[in-house]
């Protein structure tokens, strides 16, 4: 049986079947476009505006219905359905030929639509609702769905949604054409920043920082008590938040944590909840925070540096409690530690290392000296291109750069197809105003208990966010969920971090908890005993939305005493709902110190210091008084141990229980396929033991994959592109002439897949029969 090919490119060079050397072409010239397109907008400025983001949509679903075929993976054989395939292709290509070219005329389709632009507005939004049934399922879509349903018999909906209705081609108009559309504010933030981020996450993992990252927690924590978990907290926190993906974080750190985990004796449902809760955690994890920062400054109108101060210690409140909630459970358990002498070692891991921090270190630096988004992207590309070369293992070859600019395409592909479809929302709702109506629905429902307007927002923010990627989820709020709390006066920052928080979290919170359920098949444990884990070690991001809209000190509004007493008391106050959830502080705790450590806790995230005091008070009372009594617990305990032990009747059952079943279930089954689809691989597939963490292993698409001097000729191809590319630029054909320019891009890009493709083939078919005759 063949093994899949891990890239387009891979395909291509290789031995392949004329059928998958046509995909894979198709997928690698497509997907080297449009990664270059954006990096060069972001070296030598974009084209016109709504150009861009028009080419960039369009490419995108090119792009899914190449990679993401019917009834087959992209690499198996054609079949029927292939027919399909090809004819959206060739739809979502005649597309980009069609706005390109009549793009003069664009304003003037908010008075008159000829035939041919209906034809290509409803062929927009049908080819959008494809790409986002293919790459996110059917959620979203019902959500567009409905809303678009509404707005055109909004006279047959009852109460809050009643209103008159929008005539079909004023929504048309809304939908394709206006400013609030697909082509509106998800689409364009994607176009200029988020691709070029998703690139640089790509880099990253070419030279290594994925496993640096693994190495240096495992180092810090893994020979301390519940080391595997502490470091699975750590490790997958960094690397969510680069990667933007809960589900591809578990399918790819969680490969290896959570087997380590469960070797050690932790629970399988609790190994997964851990693997889950840390990497959604990423999503809220400054400074990228899974590229949402960006997004978030730009719907504020804020700078990201502030963006990134606000999210400050929310973020390392909610890590602090998982770190607190895994100790507790070790310490519970009995779990021991990862033995030291097999671990890396922190000094060596940063004297080898250390450099690889030096791309968030430009980040950081870049931003706060005031740099622009995009400026700032393309240095800490150029950057951590360079720092490829400090490490023969991680050199920056053609195949790794091919690779990734092919990866970065495909992971925003289904992104802006998803952007574009809440841009549905965004238009439907505008199109009625149905956002006012719900706003003022719901804070008369509600009155002046802002806890109920809190709860309401909450709930819709994580029925919204089910099955959703973390930006989806963020720009599908600021449509639905945000102007609700604007409206009741909470703060702009606010209203925007408690959406976030509460739509991320929906990848831990049962039923559909897609990180959890992504995890479990690797632990081995029940899909929903694993999202129940995961929800009580992420309880703090159902909490700590409410407290900082409380306690706006949380997000550094305000002077410095009330930041810090607002911040430690939240701490005191998160830390007592950890050890209460996991029945454990210094010994076993009784279910009466639960119930007061949590009432506690609840205390405090009201912002009066009577309350704070209050909270404390209960707290250290529950604390002293259990302690007291522990002893008499214990003493019980041991002799309930000394009694006879019933049997286990025969025939139980044994292993995990059975996954859920239903609509629910086959909805979460097929996300998690896509997901691991997107990652390259099956879920529970990765390493498994402790000496992967010493090495530092050569990646795929290194120097060795390079026979004879076909490393040198592809370097010398891309220098050829980079040498067009810059004469391009300096020209600004962008600006001057945007058709052409995108031709010569297209061109470029075709002749050096093309190029790089064949020098790396006819190297290999000529080392094979080399290697053939040494053996």
């Amino acid at each position: 049986m063949t093994a899949t090919p891990r890239s387009a490119f891979q395909a291509l060079s290789g031995e392949a079947s004329a059928p998958l050397r046509i995909t894979a072409f198709l997928i690698g010239v497509l997907a080297t476009l449009f990664a270059m397109i954006h990096l060069y907008a972001g070296i030598y400025g974009a084209p016109p505006a709504m150009l861009f983001r028009m080419v960039h949509l369009c490419l995108a679903l090119a792009l899914v219905f190449l990679a993401f075929p019917l009834r087959r993976g992209w690499a198996d054989p054609w079949n029927a359905w292939t027919i399909l395939d090809a004819v959206f292709l060739a739809a979502s290509l005649w597309l980009i030929w069609y706005y390109v070219t009549t793009i003069d005329g664009w304003a003037l389709r908010q008075v008159i639509m000829s035939d041919a632009d209906l034809f290509a507005a409803f062929a927009t939004l049908f080819l959008v609702a494809e790409a986002v049934r293919r790459t996110l399922g059917p959620i979203i879509l019902i959500v567009a769905g409905f809303f678009v349903c509404h707005a055109l018999f909004a006279d047959h909906f009852p109460g809050l949604f009643y209103g008159p209705p929008a005539r079909p081609l004023t929504l048309l108009r809304a939908l394709v054409v206006g400013d609030g559309g697909i082509f509106g504010a998800p689409i364009a933030v994607m176009a200029q920043y988020v691709v070029l981020f998703i690139l640089f996450g790509q880099l990253l993992a070419v030279v290594g920082v994925g496993d640096f990252f693994l190495r240096l927690a495992f180092s810090l924590f893994g020979h301390r008590t519940g080391g595997p978990a502490k470091a699975s907290v750590i490790s997958s926190g960094l690397m969510g938040m680069l990667s933007g993906s809960a589900i591809g974080n578990v399918l790819t750190t969680g490969a290896f944590t959570i087997p380590l985990m469960r070797r050690l004796g932790y629970r399988p449902a609790f190994a997964a909840g851990t693997e889950a809760a840390a990497s959604t955690g990423g999503m809220i994890m400054p400074p990228v925070m899974g590229a949402i920062a960006f997004i978030m400054a730009e719907f504020l109108g804020m700078e990201y540096v502030e963006i990134v101060i606000a999210a400050i210690i929310p973020a390392a409140l909610y890590f602090l409690v998982i770190f607190l909630a895994v100790h507790f459970e070790a310490k519970r358990t009995g779990l021991g530690a990862l033995p030291r002498d097999r671990l890396p070692v922190f000094r060596t891991v940063m004297r080898r290392e250390g450099y690889l921090l030096f791309p968030m270190a430009l980040i950081v630096g870049g931003l706060t000296a005031g740099f622009s988004i995009v400026l700032v992207a393309v240095i800490a590309l150029a950057g951590t291109f360079v720092m490829g070369f400090a490490r023969r293992a991680t050199w920056p070859t053609p195949i790794r750069l091919m690779e990734a600019m092919e990866g970065a395409a495909r992971a925003t592909a289904s992104l802006s197809a998803t952007a574009a479809a809440a841009g549905v929302i965004i238009g439907a709702i505008f199109a009625t105003g149905l956002s006012y109506q719900v706003t003022q629905g719901a804070i008369s429902v509600a009155g002046d208990h802002l806890w109920l307007l809190l709860l309401m927002s909450g709930l819709m923010a994580i029925v919204l966010g089910m099955g959703m990627t973390s930006s989806a989820v963020y720009i599908t709020m600021v449509a639905t969920v945000i102007p609700i709390l604007r409206a009741a006066g909470v703060p702009d920052i606010a209203a925007h971090m408690f959406a976030l928080y509460f739509g991320v979290v929906s990848n831990i919170t049962p039923p559909i908890a897609l990180a959890a359920f992504a995890a479990a098949p690797i632990a081995g444990a029940n899909p929903l005993a694993a999202s129940v884990e995961a929800a009580k070690l992420g309880v703090a991001a159902f909490v700590i939305p409410v407290m900082f809209v409380y306690q706006p000190a949380l997000l550094m509004i305000g002077d410095p005493l009330t930041i810090i007493w607002s911040t430690a008391t939240a701490a005191i106050g998160l830390s007592a709902l950890a050890a209460a959830f996991v029945g454990y502080l210094f010994a076993p705790l009784s279910t009466p110190a639960r119930m007061a450590m949590t009432a506690g806790a609840f205390l405090m995230i009201a912002p009066e210091r009577a309350t704070d005091l209050g909270g404390l008070a209960v707290v250290g009372a529950a604390v002293l008084l259990d302690h007291r009594f522990a002893a008499r617990r214990a003493a019980r305990r041991a002799v309930r141990r000394a009694a006879p032990v019933a049997q286990a009747p025969a025939g139980g059952a044994s292993g995990p229980a059975p996954a859920p079943t239903g609509l629910l279930a086959r909805l979460a089954a097929s996300r998690l396929r896509r997901a691991a689809a997107e990652d390259g691989g099956e879920p529970g597939a990765g390493p498994a033991g402790l000496d992967a963490l010493a090495r530092v292993a050569d990646a795929p698409g290194g120097v060795a994959e390079h026979p004879g001097r076909s490393l040198w000729l592809g370097w010398g191809v891309l220098a050829l592109f980079a040498t067009a590319v810059e004469l391009l630029g300096r020209a600004h054909l962008q600006s001057r002439d945007p058709v052409l320019w995108l031709v010569a891009m297209a061109v470029l890009s075709a002749l050096l897949v093309a190029m790089s493709a064949l020098v790396l083939g006819l190297a290999r078919r000529r080392a094979a029969p080399m290697g053939a005759s040494a053996a």
